[in-house]
């Protein structure tokens, strides 16, 4: 827990010294103030019990309200206050195998870490008090409070102790409102605060039944029991939308509270609205201030045109099929099946989507539509290989109406074998020439006719166990006699 700042520290665990203990159980020397101050007190609990939410605890031996107190509640000195809610007569004696209420909101808690799993581009943890922002890497340590800003074509993944996974793509911030455990219950309780752009979440299935995860926008309060989703804030519509892609979560309408920046929200919801139940392959809108929207069902995903082919060219390129009623189409690159290693994310009026500087490797491409009021569709992932052909080629005439053709390939692997095409088509379509396993940089063709000719070369080489075959640029040149 290196650079975890220290008063967050603090907050792991609300410890209190015997000190405490002692002087809480103890009525001699207790100024007479105190005692008229406790007394105050005691009937603000009892004003309030009724709506209080409470936790069951049934009595083990060698318990007592002193020790339950010390160990499980924010103070010692809630002894107190389980003594008046469940009339016990002996603090210091609990009937075995009875049942206390304990006030849930008074039960102690401890703070939890998430830790980043993959980073792209800048991402940033944002300080607090004018203090500047840290970069964010692999490995980083994030807890409660802590807000995190991606740039643009930046992208960062966290992993939650319990096997959650978090997302955040280009273009967001979030912070991290709530991460923390119940000490007596175990129950989880996740709230992230988006303040921009997207999160797409992948939680784990409920232990608890007191478990919660919830985000947060301006918009609307998104509550989960285990499921994957994405909730995009819109600050320029200043509306929410919501998309379930397994499961289902409950949504609440919202009014902004005028949060300071790097403060948790605190949402106001909306009076009179009811919880909006979206299930998976349905998705909201949400104007912040009203009512959750009406569920309206997902697009389906479009196609990718040719998803096998291989992307060879300077620019990984995908052209996708259409889908009634999008206004958007989104394409997203990631190393892995998952997409918690994002590369590449864009969105697009129409169906090409191309992206430079993609590093020769293997690949998972994600398409999806997105309708006309800004509701994400149902995605579809492909699996792509990108090999960037470095082919260095030139024919040159000679004589006897022929061609000398060169070629050099930049990094070649040891063993490539070389295939040469000519046609005079286009498409290379009925080749005059194609031989396999042509070895070293060159050969010649005589006596070719007056026409346009069309070359190329394909790289064969091995690569685990199977072939891949490099097809380079389409050429072409034209004899004049």
């Amino acid at each position: 827990m290196n650079g975890i700042d220290k008063n967050k520290q603090d907050l792991v665990v609300h410890q209190r010294s015997r000190s405490g203990l002692d002087a809480a159980i103890s009525v001699a020397g207790v100024t007479a103030i105190v005692i008229a101050i406790a007394c105050t007190i005691q009937p603000v609990y009892a004003k309030h019990l009724p709506q209080q939410d409470m936790t069951s605890y049934v009595v083990r031996a060698d318990d007592s309200l002193y020790t339950f107190a010390d160990r499980y509640m924010q103070s010692p000195a809630d002894w107190r206050l389980l003594r008046d809610i469940n009339h016990v007569a002996n603090p210091r004696h609990l009937q075995i195998n009875a049942r206390l209420s304990i006030p849930t909101s008074r039960l102690r808690q401890t703070l939890l870490i998430a830790r980043v799993v993959a980073v792209r581009g800048s991402v940033e943890k944002l300080g607090t008090a004018g203090a500047p922002p840290l970069p964010v890497s692999a490995g980083t340590l994030l807890m409660e409070g802590d807000q995190i800003s991606t740039g643009r074509d930046a992208f960062v993944s966290m992993l939650l102790p319990d096997g959650s996974h978090v997302v955040l793509p280009s273009s967001s911030r979030i912070q991290i409102g709530r991460l923390r455990t119940t000490l007596l219950t175990g129950a989880v309780d996740r709230q992230f605060d988006l303040r921009q752009g997207e999160v797409t979440t992948d939680v784990t299935p409920f232990k608890n039944q007191r478990d919660s995860f919830r985000v947060i926008t301006p918009s609307v309060v998104a509550g989960v029991r285990g499921t994957r989703f994405r909730v995009n804030y819109m600050a320029a519509q200043d509306a929410t939308t919501v998309e379930v892609l397994a499961g289902k979560i409950g949504v609440d309408g919202s009014k902004a509270d005028n949060t300071p920046p790097d403060s948790t929200f605190a949402p106001q919801p909306v009076q009179g609205g009811a919880q909006t139940l979206v299930l998976a392959g349905y998705g909201n809108l949400t104007r912040t201030g009203d009512a959750a929207g009406a569920s309206v069902r997902l697009l389906d995903p479009p196609e990718i045109v040719d998803p096998g082919k291989l992307q060879s060219a300077p620019q990984v390129t995908f052209d996708l099929t259409p889908v009634d009623g999008a206004g958007a189409y989104r394409t997203e690159i990631a190393t892995d099946a998952d997409f918690l290693d994002l590369l590449r994310d864009q969105r697009t009026t129409g169906l090409h989507a191309a992206f430079d500087n993609i590093p020769d490797g293997n690949y998972f491409a994600r398409v999806s539509a997105t309708d006309t009021h800004g509701i994400g569709g149902l995605p579809q992932v492909f699996t792509f290989s990108r090999r960037l052909d470095t082919t260095n080629a030139a024919a040159t005439p000679v004589d006897g109406n022929g061609y000398l053709f060169r070629w050099h390939v930049d990094g070649a692997a040891k063993g490539a074998r070389y295939r040469f095409i000519l046609s005079d088509h286009a498409d290379l379509s009925a080749p005059l020439i194609d031989l396999l396993d042509v070895s070293g940089g060159e050969m010649s063709v005589a006596h070719l006719a007056p026409g346009k000719y069309y070359w190329t070369i394909v790289v064969d080489t091995f690569e685990s166990g199977r072939l891949l075959s490099i097809p380079s640029e389409i050429r072409s040149f034209t004899q004049t006699r």
